[in-house]
């Protein structure tokens, strides 16, 4: 086999790792949603918490694989972005995967009331929505989504603003300790939802590395 075709083969690996971890990602998701949703919440966590090992462990092996070719293999500038951006891109989905099992964590401990509940499956939605966009992202490489992205991106952040103040209105107005705790814990979801948004536009801002060797701020790209 000639060196360039093993090359491809290897970068193909790298990007089929990566799709592979993403979709993962959603299927964690989409299980977190069920607890969130569902009545059989203990169970459904767990499953949640378990799955996760599986991504954490898809990153170590993609970071591992792509140090190895970026040593061993003579790589062109265009693929040790992908190497590089990849390791970039895992380390971003791994925490997004994070944010899904605290999720998970939280309905073990806590039963949120209505108007809760409603706020996370608001935000929820809205980074799952996000995360979708990246299915298949090289196969889609050529598409621009970045506009989908940051349209998602703001009215995460949008909604965040407002669920946080309500939010605090709440606290103030709750006169037991234990109740302020568990406002408290749900505002520590809207802040990870929020988190997950902003890795998701830096999973973009990798993206367009990877494509043309520049980060760009997203600041950059409002001003253009």
């Amino acid at each position: 086999m000639s060196s360039n075709k093993i090359l491809d083969r290897d970068l193909d690996q790298l990007r089929s790792l990566i799709e592979n971890m993403i979709e993962e990602t959603k299927i964690q998701y989409a299980n977190s949603y069920l607890v969130i949703k569902e009545e059989n919440k203990l169970i459904d966590a767990q499953k949640v918490i378990e799955h996760d090992k599986i991504i954490n462990d898809m990153q170590n092996e993609f970071t591992s694989i792509a140090l190895w070719k970026i040593s061993k293999q003579k790589l062109v500038a265009k693929d040790l972005r992908l190497a590089i951006g990849g390791i970039l891109i895992t380390r971003e989905i791994e925490r997004i995967a994070d944010y899904s099992k605290g999720i998970s964590k939280f309905f073990i401990y806590y039963k949120p009331n209505e108007k809760h509940l409603l706020m996370i499956s608001e935000l929820y939605e809205l980074v799952v929505e996000m995360l979708d966009i990246f299915s298949d992202i090289f196969e889609n490489l050529k598409v621009d989504k970045e506009q989908q992205v940051l349209s998602l991106e703001e009215k995460i952040n949008t909604k965040f603003r407002s669920f946080y103040d309500q939010l605090i209105d709440d606290i103030r107005q709750k006169t037991t300790k234990a109740e302020a705790e568990e406002i408290a814990a749900v505002l520590k979801q809207m802040f990870n939802l929020e988190r997950a948004g902003d890795n998701l536009l830096n999973v973009q801002e990798i993206i367009n590395f990877i494509k043309t060797s520049k980060f760009i701020e997203k600041t950059e790209k409002i001003n253009k």
